[in-house]
């Protein structure tokens, strides 16, 4: 089911998405989608989150800095990935206000506090005194990403990530 919101919004786009349009494609009574998961932004999160975990795993390995260099890695892949870049910034990067806004507040806020364990997890090894914040490391590897690709639409590589990790892993 959560494959046929990818499937409408590259379709029709988000303003296609409905609880109708996914029942119809997935071939469920509309009723089952709203007893699991109560509205349309609900089940857009769940596809969206599930997505980005099979596309951006968050693995914990003893290194924290390959960890981190993986998890740029695979941002950049998955925001160079044409229907993937897409999807990111139709409802990512949305700055409006409503619903969508309120489906990427919801997944930033999950990711950021996975992603987040990483670095706690180095921290409680190395310093656990430091002050900057985990998601703060963590935006100072993805936010660049972002912008480069979404905005400047130019590509990442891996010598770029490595030195995005190395200035974040300083404020450990």
């Amino acid at each position: 089911m959560l494959a046929a919101v990818f499937d409408v919004i590259r379709e029709s786009g988000y303003d296609g998405l409905s609880v109708e349009s996914v029942a119809e494609r997935s071939h469920v009574h509309k009723t089952t989608i709203y007893r699991r998961w109560g509205s349309i932004s609900e089940v857009l999160v769940d596809a969206v989150l599930e997505h980005a975990e099979r596309a951006i795993p968050l693995e914990r390995t003893d290194d924290v800095r390959a960890d981190l260099t993986a998890m740029g890695r695979s941002v950049a892949e998955n925001l160079e990935n044409p229907v993937a870049g897409a999807l990111a910034a139709a409802v990512l990067g949305s700055p409006g206000d409503g619903e969508l806004r309120a489906v990427a507040d919801r997944f930033w806020e999950i990711r950021l506090l996975e992603a987040g364990e990483i670095i706690a997890d180095a921290r409680a090894v190395s310093d656990p005194g430091t002050s900057i914040e985990p998601r703060q490391i963590i935006e100072m590897i993805v936010g660049p990403i972002w912008f480069r690709v979404m905005i400047l639409g130019q590509p990442v590589d891996d010598a770029y990530i490595e030195t995005l990790v190395d200035n974040a892993m300083s404020g450990l």
